[in-house]
């Protein structure tokens, strides 16, 4: 379903978020060395010069850290300050409206892939359903959360058995990963949405096909409604900051 390498790399973008969605869904995990620049330029089939490039902004992010002489290399650093912060400056650079635009794109993906996946699921797909579900409600971090979280939408997508759906949401998490990753550093949000998850799988294994859908909408809704209340409450505090500096200057 992921692929380190997709069918088109264009540039240094590309290969930045194929690499960031490899390290935000776990498939390189923290502390992890990534492959030498040589088998992963190889691997991604791009030149040397455009992966360092690609390295060089995710050191910028926070997700990756290199360490030079004998036994270094490029080791991913997901749970660094770093990521974090520049995840918090996104959300409050980003407008109430492209919020509110993605909450209704991904709530109608989701909405779509529970209602096909509850009448196309197979046995594997439901387990593995499962199996996320329990990953979220078993995470000692709001990383491992949103990883289980992302794989759960990810999977569900492909339980749809529809490769456009698959495609599209897989694309929407590669460039909204750090939305998710914010929403689950509220443990009660987590808990709640291990809940819902489980829900879904159950509705998607009896068949209900509506009800799955319904539920996946509504969950989705949920989830960006708690982050518009994160972007207002970021919001305030950096206007709170600002007029502290001001009135310091005075």
């Amino acid at each position: 379903m992921f692929s380190l390498r997709p069918q088109h790399l264009t540039g240094v973008s590309s290969v930045v978020t194929r690499l960031r969605t490899a390290i935000d869904l776990g498939f390189f995990e923290d502390g992890e060395m990534l492959p030498k620049e040589a088998a992963l330029s190889k691997e991604l089939h791009v030149t040397a010069f455009t992966l360092r490039e690609a390295l060089a902004e995710l050191r910028l992010e926070g997700l990756v850290d290199t360490k030079p002489g004998r036994g270094g290399g490029t080791f991913v650093q997901r749970t660094s300050r770093v990521a974090h912060d520049k995840a918090e400056i996104r959300l409050k650079d980003l407008s109430a409206t492209a919020l509110r635009d993605l909450s209704d794109w991904k709530a109608m993906l989701l909405g779509e892939a529970a209602e096909l996946a509850a009448s196309r699921a197979s046995p594997s797909n439901i387990a593995r359903l499962e199996e996320y579900c329990n990953r979220v409600l078993s995470a000692t971090s709001a990383i491992a959360a949103c990883r289980a979280h992302a794989r759960f939408d990810i999977e569900l997508a492909a339980a749809a058995q529809s490769v456009r759906l698959s495609s599209a949401a897989l694309h929407t998490y590669e460039e909204y990963s750090w939305l998710l990753a914010l929403a689950h550093e509220d443990q009660g949000y987590t808990e709640e949405c291990a809940q819902t998850l489980a829900a879904v799988t159950k509705m998607v294994g009896q068949r209900l096909v509506h009800e799955a859908g319904t539920l996946a909408r509504d969950r989705t809704r949920i989830s960006f409604e708690s982050l518009a209340k994160k972007r207002l409450s970021l919001i305030a505090s950096r206007s709170h900051q600002q007029a502290l500096r001001g009135h310091t200057v005075e």
